[in-house]
């Protein structure tokens, strides 16, 4: 994930100082590569202990290999601008072609920055739960709700034992049915659907395993789950941050789809291969 992403989506596990520091670069993004700890501190008016203190705080050792992963980000940006790949707010003035641009990109963005990001063991131990899970309860709330229906559908190509109900109060008769063989998988990208949260909590108390997908920062719902597996979402305008949501979750099940299929390929190929012929006997 780029270090600007990982600002953005951390700010609210931010200090007040180094949230200074956050808007400091974000402001300065030109200036930052040739600046060292003592110079950001001053212009913010913190510590140079607090400067170190940010860059650890979004995963590098310390303020050098900071300034190595920004100098490389700034480099990559430099590029796309040349090639004019346009990653700005979308505005009601843009023409067809800039939006096509702005979205396509942007929708790449995150699908680079989401993977970087990825856990593989996290991946693993979901796909291990998901394998043993007598039932599988998929929550999803908006349009991580479309994205829970999807991953339903295709468990369901795989004869996998999955639900996915978007009546609150079915859901919670459900809930209650649950014991420690089955597993809740959610979908939230903020994490704190009220809703969900309540069901993800009650399904805790059944000491079910929760396989959460959310936004990589501290939330409620991932904060309940047995199994984290993270997303990034580029934060601007227009509505855009629902629908790149929706990109970066599609990507995190469509992994775990091709991976359930990769290791059960005989039973995979009978109920796929099933639902294909069957489809295809109702085609004109």
């Amino acid at each position: 994930m780029s270090v600007i992403s990982k600002i953005k989506e951390m700010h609210n596990e931010m200090t007040a100082k180094e949230k200074k520091i956050s808007k400091y670069i974000l402001q300065h993004l030109d200036k930052i590569v040739y600046m060292n700890t003592y110079q950001i501190a001053d212009k913010c008016k913190v510590s140079q202990a607090s400067v170190v203190r940010f860059a650890k705080k979004l995963g590098y050792s310390g303020f050098p290999e900071f300034k190595i992963s920004f100098g490389r980000d700034m480099g990559r940006r430099d590029v796309e601008d040349k090639v004019n790949f346009i990653y700005e707010d979308i505005h009601e003035t843009d023409g067809l072609e800039d939006l096509v641009k702005k979205i396509a990109y942007a929708n790449s963005n995150i699908i680079q920055d989401t993977y970087s990001i990825l856990d593989v063991n996290s991946i693993r131990q979901a796909i291990d739960v998901l394998k043993n899970a007598r039932k599988i309860f998929i929550l999803g709330a908006g349009y991580s709700g479309i994205v829970a229906k999807d991953f339903h559908y295709k468990l369901g190509e795989l004869g996998m034992n999955s639900t996915c109900e978007s009546d609150y109060h079915i859901l919670l008769a459900s809930i209650s049915t649950l014991n420690e063989n089955d597993a809740v998988f959610v979908i939230s990208q903020g994490g704190k659907t009220l809703d969900i949260y309540n069901l993800v909590k009650e399904a805790k108390k059944r000491k079910v395993k929760i396989i959460s997908v959310t936004q990589m920062s501290s939330n409620p719902i991932r904060d309940l789950a047995d199994i984290k597996i993270s997303t990034i979402v580029e934060k601007n305008n227009f509505r855009s941050t629902a629908l790149s949501s929706r990109i970066a979750q599609l990507t995190i099940i469509d992994i775990i789809y091709v991976a359930l299929i990769t290791e059960n390929k005989q039973l995979a190929e009978k109920y796929i291969g099933d639902a294909i012929k069957l489809v295809s006997d109702f085609k004109m």
